[in-house]
């Protein structure tokens, strides 16, 4: 357990911190490129009979920016004696005034998450503990670290609950690539119940399905669970208009049944028959599964029974048309309410009203259907990361994967997934770069990316109450 600690990470100069070249090359892919042995220092006998043992310094060379999100992180050249061949101490940050930077502290607890130290993240402000998140992100994946930050910053933003689930209804595609990035399940399937059922409106904001078009996995699933909705909302259409409730299709168990006895029934047929007029017409003019909603307006309405739908107006239109007696309309009237309370009963029992989102619906209703399921296999980053090779392969009869192997499989996703994000626009460059400057170029690619700082700040402010 007393190794020693060969790598000095330098973020200013009161920030010094020593760590073991191992333990940092095994949980990010960055510091795994840097920190091999042709950078090494070649220390002269001197300094290691002096007791130096730093190996590689690794400095903070640039503080985030606008082109550099988590800053720009390099090598530092040492000299045989163990001391920087520049003679510089590290960066002076003179804030004069200004909001302190948190940078510092944000590199520092992801460098000790290295060492399974907890990472805490505020839990009382969602609006501090959502600024925090974003740059934890930026570093994390600049640093091709986030498998190391994705639980603790799920845990921190689930504490607060329904401001939370809030913020991510109103801007659900910003936020299911944060989770994409984090690895959530939980905030991703949240984000993903949104798009479903608003696919329809997101489709028709071109800057929500540009941000979608830099993760293809996202928008194909949000659309594969909106085609899930169409198909439960046709189901039910077919079953409510097929529908004859009580003993309409039976009226007495005599047969053969004369027409006197359906006769007896027909101010019951008369309302069936409205009932099946003013629906048709709801769906031919695209309120079921063609509109915007999916058919949330009319199926909640279906669902509701009572005065929700063919109130009195509409009811008059029928009687001015189809006059009666008054004694008989409302008789009509009362076996249409009949009629409205099976087709409730019928509406929930098929579920399509039901909520599988963590988003309290009932203080805070939304105008969309949200009973999709998105289940865990759905999720793309699980079948985009899963290794080629079965479990086990290549390993001796009995042997199981250990740390070195679990390490260095995370570290190969880690890297598959930096090169998938990075291969829609970097085609025609690829084959040219190095990896340190692809990956540099990786990072101010992705300055869109974290744009959504702004914007998921902006979708809290738009749904906080204080």
């Amino acid at each position: 357990m007393n190794q020693a600690e060969d790598v000095e990470v330098v973020l200013a100069h009161d920030r010094r911190y020593k760590f073991h070249s191992g333990t940092l090359a095994r949980n990010s892919t960055l510091l795994a490129d840097l920190l091999i042995e042709p950078y090494a220092a070649k220390l002269s006998n001197r300094a290691k009979n002096a007791g130096i043992k730093i190996r590689w310094m690794i400095e903070l060379k640039e503080l985030p920016s606008d082109k550099h999100p988590a800053g720009i992180l390099d090598l530092v050249e040492l000299t045989p004696a163990g001391e920087r061949a520049d003679g510089r101490t590290g960066l002076i940050v003179n804030e004069n005034g200004r909001i302190p930077t948190k940078i510092f502290d944000h590199y520092e607890a992801i460098l000790y998450a290295f060492y399974n130290k907890e990472m805490r993240i505020c839990d009382s402000d969602m609006r501090a503990a959502l600024d925090d998140v974003i740059q934890i992100i930026a570093i994390a994946d600049y640093l091709g670290c986030t498998n190391i930050i994705s639980k603790p910053v799920e845990v921190a933003l689930m504490k607060h609950g329904q401001s939370l689930f809030r913020a991510v209804q109103s801007m659900p595609h910003l936020w299911a690539k944060m989770a994409y990035d984090i690895k959530s399940e939980l905030i991703f399937r949240e984000a993903m119940v949104h798009l479903a059922g608003n696919w329809k409106r997101m489709q028709a904001k071109p800057a929500a399905m540009l941000t979608l078009k830099e993760y293809p996995g996202i928008g194909l699933l949000a659309e594969k669970c909106h085609a899930r909705l169409v198909d439960k909302g046709k189901t039910l259409e077919q079953m409510v208009m097929s529908a004859y409730p009580g003993r309409m299709d039976k009226p007495t168990d005599y047969p053969p049944i004369k027409r006197e006895e359906y006769a007896k029934d027909i101010l019951v047929w008369m309302a069936l028959a409205f009932f099946r007029h003013w629906l048709g017409q709801r769906i031919i003019l695209e309120k079921g599964h063609q509109a915007d909603d999916s058919g949330y307006e009319l199926y909640r309405s279906l669902g509701s029974a009572g005065e929700a739908y063919m109130n009195k107006p509409i009811m008059n239109q029928f009687h001015h048309r189809f006059p009666m007696t008054k004694k008989a309309m409302n008789v009509l009237e009362n076996h249409l309410l009949e009629i409205k309370e099976n087709i409730k009963q019928r509406v929930d029992q098929h579920g399509i009203l039901e909520s599988y989102c963590q988003l309290d619906v009932h203080r805070y209703p939304v105008d969309y259907l949200t009973c999709v399921k998105v289940e865990r296999e759905d999720f793309p980053w699980l079948t985009q990361d899963l290794p080629s090779a079965t479990p086990g392969a290549g390993l001796k009869r009995g042997r199981r994967p250990g740390g070195n192997d679990i390490a260095r499989h995370n570290l190969v996703a880690a890297k598959r997934s930096q090169e998938r994000e990075a291969s829609f626009d970097l085609d025609d460059e690829v084959t040219a770069a190095s990896a340190e400057g692809l990956r540099r170029r990786l990072v101010e690619r992705k300055l869109a990316l974290y744009k959504y700082k702004a914007l998921a700040l902006l979708a809290y402010s738009q749904v906080h109450v204080p």
